[in-house]
């Protein structure tokens, strides 16, 4: 289950619309580059986490090499890549100053660099997520206490174990609206209280909660 939230999209934005509101994704922990890391080796442990950062790396430098040169780099079941580019100075928007047409065209194009790395989403990879995740509006946000009690979070965190046999850190943390930090902190707190009703099973990426026995 993951949460969202709504947003209101300001005044004369989108269709123009007044009070148009639309649903974001509630974002609870960002992960930096070695949780990715450890995150692919649970998915694919085959791949030890060296080569995986070695795959990850030499990615970074084939874009860097490869999308300047007016190429455009697609990843099956993730997408595609390609630049952005934008004007270096402000030349582009005083090239209709009083000059002749030839120094005017000559100076609108003179220095241009690169914006940012464009990102189009494979439609399958959107595909798969809508069929795997549902979607719970909350009126929380990253920072704030959770909207249920340390009781609901409990029952809550048991329904899911019940359905699906354990709970991820991450899981906890999105059911609850919780941050990853404080998640951690939570579920070490009802591991250290066997009244609870949660054990924690496994170490490292494959430590998960589990019903106490």
């Amino acid at each position: 289950m993951a949460n969202y939230v709504i947003k209101e999209m300001p005044e004369g934005m989108g269709n123009g619309k007044k009070g148009r509101v639309f649903p974001k994704m509630q974002v609870y922990t960002e992960f930096d580059y070695d949780k990715v890391v450890e995150l692919i080796h649970t998915n694919s442990p085959a791949f030890s986490q060296a080569t995986i950062r070695g795959v990850l790396d030499t990615l970074g430098v084939v874009m860097k090499s490869y999308l300047p040169m007016g190429h455009t780099m697609k990843i099956d079941n993730l997408g595609v890549f390609s630049l952005s580019l934008e004007f270096a100075d402000n030349e582009a928007e005083t090239a209709n100053q009083q000059e002749s047409p030839k120094a005017e065209q000559k100076k609108k194009y003179h220095h241009v660099r690169v914006k940012g790395v464009n990102f189009k989403v494979d439609r399958k990879l959107v595909d798969d997520m809508n069929q795997e995740n549902s979607f719970e509006r909350t009126t929380g946000n990253p920072t704030s206490p959770s909207p249920y009690t340390p009781e609901e979070r409990l029952q809550r965190a048991l329904t899911h174990i019940d359905k699906h046999g354990f709970i991820t850190l991450q899981e906890y943390a999105n059911l609850n609206c919780l941050n990853y930090s404080t998640a951690s902190r939570e579920l070490s707190k009802l591991v250290s209280n066997p009244r609870s009703g949660i054990t924690a099973k496994g170490a490292g990426s494959h430590k998960v909660w589990v019903r106490y026995k």
